[in-house]
């Protein structure tokens, strides 16, 4: 005789309320089976909003589909009404969460890592500028700063934290410099040598300087670091449609990902506001898979 645990035998009262096709059933039914195991055998009836949210997450980090994640959720969502329906809980925790909605295609390509290689190697590093560029060009590919967290860079914004070498960003409609990103053991290398050649000065100086007569002592452009970025995608043979300086933003998460870093870590490396935002990068990292 099979024995039931009480959420096995919720989930089929729940069932055979419904008024659905057998075929969405079966999906909710699947669906609460993957929310039973996450709740490991506490009750259903002690979860809270806070609750709901961590299984979201949960469910971001197997990676599903931006449609069968929303599918999950409806089904926790649902059941909790039947819940309240019964008398069994007081209010719905799921109510209030959000689902996730199918995510945009970003409108830069990242760049593959044979590419990575090509563009690395077209920079002059016996020289101050290619130092700089690496130094730059490290800093996009691998902790996925953007155009303008480079720019903002200071002297000042390169600290020690725990141990670990580490830089302040202030990104795009930011005001203050509250997030950082930990330095890899190479990307401080490349920064080593490139401040070994620029010399001293105080923390408020910028990290990257401009070149040029005029620019030499003046924190970089955004413009003039476009056209630097530009310059070795041309040098490496890699300039096409899609590739664009923004690219190596959108690389540092491709990385991440086949590395296999999970939706949080992701989300954390680029300085996201959602986790819905850097599932969009594991969606897209899917749809490159499938290409290959």
């Amino acid at each position: 005789m099979i024995k039931f645990s009480v959420m096995d035998e919720l989930i089929i009262g729940f069932i055979d309320a419904l008024r659905r096709r057998e075929t969405t059933k079966e999906t909710y039914r699947k669906a609460l089976r993957e929310y039973s195991k996450w709740l490991g055998g506490t009750s259903p009836s002690v979860m809270t909003s806070g609750d709901i949210e961590r299984y979201k997450d949960y469910i971001i980090s197997k990676r599903l589909s931006a449609t069968s994640m929303s599918a999950y959720l409806t089904a926790v969502r649902r059941f909790y009404d039947y819940l309240v329906s019964t008398g069994k809980v007081l209010e719905n925790p799921a109510r209030k969460v959000r689902g996730s909605p199918r995510p945009r295609r970003h409108l830069t390509d990242p760049v593959t890592r044979r590419d990575i290689d090509k563009l690395m190697s077209a920079v002059d590093m016996s020289s101050p500028l290619g130092r700089r560029d690496a130094a730059i060009l490290g800093l996009m590919i691998r902790a996925g700063l953007s155009e303008i967290e480079i720019v903002r860079l200071n002297l000042g914004d390169l600290k020690y934290r725990g141990g670990e070498r580490v830089v302040y960003v202030q990104g795009k409609s930011k005001d203050k410099k509250d997030e950082y990103v930990t330095l890899t053991p190479l990307m401080e290398e490349t920064l080593v040598k490139y401040l070994e050649e620029r010399g001293e000065s105080g923390p408020e100086e910028p990290l990257f300087r401009g070149i040029g007569n005029r620019a030499v002592k003046e924190r970089i452009s955004t413009r003039g670091l476009r056209a630097r970025i530009d310059h070795y995608f041309e040098s490496a043979g890699i300039k096409k449609k899609g590739i664009t300086p923004a690219s190596l933003r959108h690389t540092a998460a491709m990385l991440a990902i086949e590395e296999g870093a999970t939706v949080s870590e992701v989300q954390r490396l680029l300085r996201l506001r959602t986790s819905e935002s850097a599932l969009q990068y594991f969606e897209e990292a899917k749809e490159l898979m499938r290409k290959l």
